[in-house]
């Protein structure tokens, strides 16, 4: 009883502080609009060749690099999946993973098989890129959400 007594004495514990607003999220209003509906816990990491990479927070104040990528200035989503599978025909099994678990969602989102990539180290490792062009912020948004919270980019058939 007195415990509780003392939590509800007790200041609550501060917010991190609020980063600052990025000025590309400010000068563009299709990044504006995708990151309005995504939240805090989303922010755009540094450019590179494939565009400006998603951060996604999975903890109180980290962000995380995500395989998810965005081209404001075409208005595009790109993503990729990697499946390590094991044993004789591992490469088709992976293909068949990501045709039932991910192609479906992602055709709904706008986002299409962009091009695949098989390298060979601790099995068959294929990574197959998923893009689409997104002009509604809001589909944007749920392409970004659903590959960084609603399916898994990284996916092990041994773990099955």
């Amino acid at each position: 009883m007195i415990r509780r007594l003392l939590r509800l004495l007790r200041p609550a514990p501060k917010r991190p502080p609020r980063q600052p607003e990025d000025p590309r999220v400010s000068a563009d209003p299709w990044l504006a609009g995708l990151f309005a509906q995504l939240g805090d816990r989303y922010r755009l990491g540094s450019d590179g060749p494939d565009g400006a990479q998603v951060l996604r927070r999975t903890a109180r104040a980290r962000f995380n690099p995500m395989q998810v990528w965005l081209r404001p200035a075409d208005r595009v989503v790109l993503g990729d999946y990697q499946v390590r599978a094991h044993g004789d025909g591992g490469t088709d099994h992976a293909r068949t993973l990501l045709d039932v678990r991910v192609t479906p969602a992602l055709r709904q989102l706008g986002l299409e098989s962009a091009g695949e990539l098989v390298e060979e180290w601790g099995g068959h490792v294929l990574t197959r890129r998923y893009q689409g062009r997104c002009d509604d912020p809001s589909r944007g948004a749920a392409a970004v959400r659903y590959m960084c919270q609603e399916s898994e980019q990284l996916i092990d058939t041994a773990a099955e």
